[in-house]
């Protein structure tokens, strides 16, 4: 889109919003559409419409068109003064001289063509969002809300729970950021079952890539505001949040930790949803489109004193009544605070919320494989695009190559990864039996066999991507397991010694000393989303991204 005009880059742009991306944009690592100039490296989003250049401005602003267009308006001042003493040759030339300049400003980066106003081409040939278009500086300020551009809509979060909630969360927010028109600050990750600092998506997930590929403008919580182990250091702000955890649980989001660690001082409003296990995405995006029934709600919630405790606590006969300020749910005091601004859509969570997902128009022509009860919106439109970052990656192949003793990790063979949880399954669940994981990786090795036989044999997600090596069948796939177990358990010494399984093993590796608290959560997703089939507990929600990826 480098050489199409203005008009054309807009549609172009608003072409790349509403539709997916090309089939291979989910594939792995080795996908094509990581190579330079693809089409899902040039996805174009427009942050505002107020932010789109004219053609007066962008000839004003961009050095391409100020040269371009003083040179044609010389040119034609000279040709109208000396007409007379030009002939048909110098005409000709002059003609040819001036079609070989527009060829040249048309490929120089000088052009205004040339310019990507969402992709800043800084870092080699890998292109990155331009946070200028949604930040007002480019670096981190003190305060927060110094860093929103006028004009131009935010939605926010926290996070919630362990990290695979968190991801399931930071999905749901990225889709609601795609349906509402508004730009995504995605949360701080926070530790829940280990210790361990803070840490930025971008540490684990490639963020510039997701915006390419899924045209949803975002970014991180500590590009507006940094975060410390000490917050008392920081500058405290008041921050209002819609409480979507009030609706869903009875009352506000007490794991507010990741707002904590940036000085945010966390305000919760109610929302005027029935309660229930889960909310729609699509209230959500309705209640931010109707700001006048938004306005009256806040005028209700002020006057009403909302959200009430339901069970109040017994009074004795000649007791004072209580008034609705003792009354109100923890956190909420809405007649003291600000509400939640258009500007700032600020959610308390996003692990709660539920998508609608319609089958295919035009049924396709083999049986299609039912989605999963957890396979919405959020990870069909987002999701999906967090790829791990190149880092991760890497530590996933270096791993896997010291458990398969290889030399590099092109030698890697296939295989079906398994989780296995047991550390609080013990104590919560109960343990499963090893021949309950032995029959579902058998059962993984007949669906691969029946793939491979008839690969146009079903539809669904991921069918495009199916990829199987000659000769290989189910019973040769290696089996790799990630597990909390201790290494020296008889659990995991069955599995090795009976089984012939691989088990990744972070004492070994000293995952922890070499890299931190974070990387044996983080080095087991990664290898994991690598298997050619996954086997884990039903229900766990640590299991929904392997099984997806």
């Amino acid at each position: 889109m480098f050489k199409e005009d203005l008009a054309t880059s807009a549609k172009l742009a608003a072409f790349t919003l509403l539709s997916p991306p090309a089939a291979g944009a989910r594939a792995g690592p080795s996908s094509s559409s990581d190579e330079p100039g693809s089409p899902s490296q040039r996805a174009v989003f427009i942050a505002s419409p107020s932010a789109w250049p004219t053609t007066d401005s962008a000839r004003s602003d961009s050095p391409g068109w100020g040269s371009a267009y003083g040179f044609g308006r010389r040119n034609r001042a000279a040709t109208r003064k000396g007409a007379g003493h030009l002939t048909q040759g110098t005409y000709k030339w002059a003609a040819i001289a001036t079609l070989l300049l527009l060829s040249i400003w048309v490929i120089l980066p000088g052009g205004s063509h040339s310019k990507d106003r969402v992709h800043d081409i800084t870092d080699g040939d890998a292109p990155r969002f331009n946070k200028s278009l949604v930040l007002q500086h480019a670096e981190p300020q003190e305060t927060f809300f110094s860093q929103l551009l006028p004009g131009v809509r935010y939605i926010t979060s926290m996070s919630y729970g362990g990290h695979a909630n968190q991801f399931v969360g930071i999905s749901n927010l990225l889709y609601v950021a795609k349906i509402t028109n508004r730009v995504a600050i995605i949360p701080t990750l926070m530790p829940l079952h280990f210790s361990g600092a803070p840490q930025d998506l971008t540490v684990f997930y490639d963020l510039d890539r997701f915006i390419r590929e899924s045209g949803i403008p975002a970014v991180l919580q500590s590009d507006l505001k940094p975060f410390s182990s000490d917050p008392a250091q920081l500058t405290t702000e008041k921050i209002s949040c819609w409480s979507i955890l009030e609706r869903v649980a009875g009352n506000r989001n007490f794991n507010d930790g990741s707002m904590m660690v940036h000085g945010m001082d966390v305000r919760n409003w109610p929302l005027p949803f029935e309660s229930g296990p889960m909310m729609w995405a699509e209230k959500v995006q309705e209640f931010d489109y109707e700001l006048g029934e938004r306005l009256a709600w806040i005028k209700r919630v002020n006057k009403e004193l909302l959200p009430q405790e339901t069970a109040l606590p017994a009074q004795k006969p000649g007791d004072r009544p209580l008034n609705r300020h003792e009354t109100l749910k923890d956190g909420f005091d809405p007649g003291r605070n600000d509400p939640p601004t258009d500007q700032m859509f600020c959610l308390d969570n996003t692990f709660f919320l539920a998508t609608r997902v319609f089958p295919p128009a035009i049924p396709p022509s083999a049986p299609l494989e039912p989605l999963r009860s957890y396979e919405g919106q959020g990870w069909l439109r987002a999701g999906q695009y967090l790829h791990f970052s190149a880092h991760l990656e890497a530590l996933a192949e270096r791993y896997l190559v010291s458990l398969f003793g290889l030399w590099t990790a092109r030698s890697i063979p296939p295989f079906i990864s398994v989780h296995i949880r047991r550390g609080d399954f013990e104590q919560a669940r109960g343990l499963t039996a090893i021949d309950a994981f032995k029959d579902a990786v058998q059962r993984v090795r007949d669906r691969l066999d029946r793939r491979m036989d008839d690969p146009d044999g079903w539809a669904g997600a991921g069918h495009e991507l199916q990829r199987y090596f000659d000769g290989v069948r189910g019973k040769d796939y290696a089996v790799v397991v990630t597990t909390d177990d201790k290494m020296d358990s008889d659990f995991v010494r069955q599995i090795r010694s009976e089984l012939g399984w691989k088990v990744l093993d972070h004492d070994k590796m000293q995952t922890i000393k070499k890299y931190g608290e974070w990387y044996p959560t983080m080095i087991d997703a990664a290898v994991l989303a690598r298997g050619r089939g996954f086997v884990g507990w039903n229900g766990g929600v640590e299991e929904w991204t392997p099984s997806l990826k």
